[in-house]
């Protein structure tokens, strides 16, 4: 396919009241401090495979989301309380479920001014950029296969704490940047929030990469039962203007910025209509390739003049969802999400062809 750079989480964390709804796991984490070996063997491993297919690294240093613990768990650690889990998909019964999307945000929201979280979070970026690599013998801070590093994937712009935002993305960036000076260090931000959010995200000296995401259908935009263009063509038109103003905004700023991700589920009509069928690997992907044509289009016009790079959600090669109710299953899509639902497999010929058509153009 062309790729040359792949994202890594190297953060998960566990929960102290046992195993959580939509984790990923073993976590690395443990407990603050406590880490799982194995796993850390692991990311040690994967790094060490980059320079064998000419890859480099954007390693992340902690999520927003629950799925791997993230920031709400950071929050859950300090003040002993259980996270209010926003709606996230039941693996067992084939349902999407859970509470109130307001209320995780609020709840999350304190991870930007608590001081034992953030004491903990910035522990956890000592521990790994100063971690040497078993397999290889390097030091992750001197590794020439890591690209860079983004503070968090997807840190939520909350009214009311654009102050503690802003102060926790500097200092953050400070510290990795002191730690990793020849890496570059990006917020890991969606930039869906307008000019100002944008520019308060990336505003700190020590953030050298700009990052936005695109999702139509989670935003809105994206009809997944509507099979005529009209759907798709909304999405795109988003698209544009989202890609337009980012590099204008990133230009202002002087730092280029990469489509860290976007994607589109399987076609959701027809015979594929229905909340599970569309995540069945033979539904069709009509709009899911015109949608990857138009972001590559569009990224290619803004091509050093703001745009580094697109990398889309995701990749799943062999794997499939399960066809039995399962406690949980992998594909391309974290856990808090159905198996399928951004997945592209090893079989989407369409599809890989026109990811493999815009990496060499580049």
């Amino acid at each position: 396919m062309g790729i040359n750079t792949l994202r890594i989480l190297a953060a998960s964390e566990a929960s102290q009241f046992g195993q959580a709804p939509d984790r990923i796991r073993p976590e690395l984490t443990q407990s603050p401090g406590i880490y799982n070996n194995d796993v850390w063997e692991g990311l040690d491993w994967i790094l060490a495979q980059l320079p064998h297919f000419n890859m480099t690294a954007c390693i992340s240093l902690g999520n927003f989301w629950t799925w791997s613990g993230g920031a709400p768990q950071y929050v859950s650690w300090a003040t002993n309380t259980r996270i209010p889990y926003p709606v996230q998909w039941d693996h067992k019964h084939k349902v999407f479920s859970g509470g109130d999307y307001d209320e995780f945000l609020a709840y999350t929201a304190h991870f930007y001014n608590n001081t034992r979280a953030q004491k903990w979070y910035r522990t956890h970026i000592r521990r790994v950029l100063t971690c040497t690599n078993s397999v290889t013998n390097v030091p992750y801070r001197r590794d020439p296969n890591i690209m860079g590093w983004e503070l968090m994937n997807e840190p939520q712009y909350i009214r009311g704490y654009e102050l503690e935002l802003a102060k926790w993305i500097d200092d953050s960036a400070r510290l990795v940047h002191a730690l990793a000076p020849m890496h570059l260090v990006t917020p890991g931000a969606e930039s869906k929030n307008g000019a100002h959010a944008f520019k308060l995200m990336h505003a700190s000296p020590y953030v050298t990469l700009a990052s936005c995401h695109f999702w139509p259908l989670n935003w809105g935009y994206y009809n997944a039962t509507d099979p005529t263009i009209h759907s798709i063509q909304e999405s795109i038109s988003k698209m544009q203007v989202f890609v337009r103003n980012n590099a204008q905004w990133t230009c202002e700023l002087n730092k280029p910025t990469v489509l860290f991700e976007f994607g589109l589920m399987r076609d959701n009509w027809g015979k594929w209509g229905g909340p599970l069928d569309a995540y069945d690997p033979r539904a069709p992907v009509t709009h899911r390739d015109m949608f990857y044509q138009a972001v590559y289009k569009e990224v290619t016009r803004h091509l050093n003049n703001g745009f580094a790079g697109a990398a889309f959600w995701a990749y799943a090669g062999e794997a499939r969802p399960p066809t039995e109710p399962t406690e949980m299953t992998w594909t391309g899509d974290p856990p808090h999400e159905p198996p399928g639902w951004n997945s592209i497999y090893d079989m989407d010929v369409s599809t890989l062809r026109i990811i493999q058509s815009f990496n060499s153009s580049w």
